[in-house]
């Protein structure tokens, strides 16, 4: 499983809409609004899953940018297709 965590920022007057719109997404958590941010974390399959999640928020509206923090995907079993786990 890779575990990512992002601020998603929006346009003022979005920043409810855009955290309720994201929190209904499977495999996405809204942790937190800090004026016109949200943290939220991605819970995903591969690394490719996640980015390929965290590339749909820019097309929600008010969203007007996503910045990756942190991702953790030592568990990515595409990334390691020779070792057995």
């Amino acid at each position: 499983m890779v575990i990512s965590s992002l601020v998603v920022e929006t346009t003022p007057e979005r920043t409810d809409e855009v955290a309720r719109e994201l929190s209904g997404r499977a495999g996405v958590e809204v942790h937190e609004t800090n004026g016109c941010k949200l943290v939220v974390t991605i819970e995903a399959d591969t690394v490719d899953d996640s980015h390929r999640i965290a590339s749909d928020f820019i097309g929600v509206a008010g969203v007007t940018g996503v910045n990756l923090v942190y991702a953790n995907f030592e568990d990515d079993p595409s990334l390691y297709p020779d070792v057995a786990r």
